[in-house]
């Protein structure tokens, strides 16, 4: 089983690695070539397409399944093939991934960032990285779109593990504040000088700092992140100072 399970994270991180390279690619692709981003389209559809026949496959068998939890994440997983059907669908028209509609939903983020750091701790164990969660009084379910919310938590752990050295640690923090719920991620990484926090969610721009086992970095992920948390009415924000880490927190409304 721990083989399989290696296998598994190695291919994820493999497909990761083939995402960032395509969205670094796509950038180059000249607007007067729309017959490049079109054939791209077609194959990432036909791709798609198995992906929805999957997923009503997985609803049908596992219909009768006791887990409530098992059934969230299912229509999670068909939720986010809309997305990404919608996403193809807009690509050839300029517009952003972070435009597609939301499902708004209570969703368990300490649930949610449990899940995620169990992902990352593995693939931090690799690098000699610790990572622990840690929960702060009661935290009740936000309002939030489930799957936006997990694109924004995969991409901060991802960066955290990146920017982060042999014999350092990440720390997830969850509490409540007023009306929201606040989730930080902080890491021992080189931080974040004042010129690359100004630029930090811009669209294509990558950090200056150079992630610590030569993963793969584009400069899209926080914008995309920023882009899906202010659509849900929420904030994203960094602290940092070179040489003393970064800490990234978000915040997300308890109630619609």
């Amino acid at each position: 089983m721990p083989d399989a399970k290696a296998r598994v994270t190695a291919s994820i991180q493999r497909a990761q690695a083939d995402l960032d390279r395509a969205l670094a690619d796509l950038r180059r692709v000249p607007a007067s070539h729309p017959a490049s981003i079109g054939l791209g389209v077609h194959a990432l559809n036909n791709y798609l397409n198995v992906t929805e026949v999957t997923v009503e496959l997985l609803q049908a068998s596992l219909r009768d399944y006791p887990d409530p939890e098992v059934h969230s994440w299912l229509a999670g997983l068909r939720h986010l093939t809309d997305v990404m059907d919608h996403t193809l669908g807009r690509l050839l028209h300029g517009s952003s991934p972070g435009d597609f509609p939301l499902k708004l939903e209570f969703v368990n983020l300490s649930a949610l960032m449990g899940r995620g750091c169990e992902y990352y701790r593995r693939i931090a164990q690799h690098k000699q990285i610790g990572l622990t969660l840690r929960s702060v009084g009661n935290i009740v379910p936000v309002w939030a779109d489930r799957v936006a919310v997990a694109v924004v938590a995969d991409n901060l752990l991802s960066n955290a593990v990146k920017f982060s050295r042999q014999g350092q640690e990440v720390q997830v923090q969850i509490m409540s504040e007023p009306g929201f719920v606040v989730c930080s991620i902080r890491d021992r990484g080189p931080g974040i000088s004042q010129e690359d926090q100004q630029e930090l969610f811009h669209e294509g721009v990558p950090l200056s700092a150079v992630p610590t086992d030569g993963e793969p970095s584009t400069g899209f992920g926080l914008a995309l992140a920023k882009k899906f948390i202010d659509r849900m009415n929420g904030a994203l924000w960094c602290e940092s100072e070179p040489g003393r880490g970064a800490c990234f927190s978000f915040r997300l409304p308890v109630r619609g």
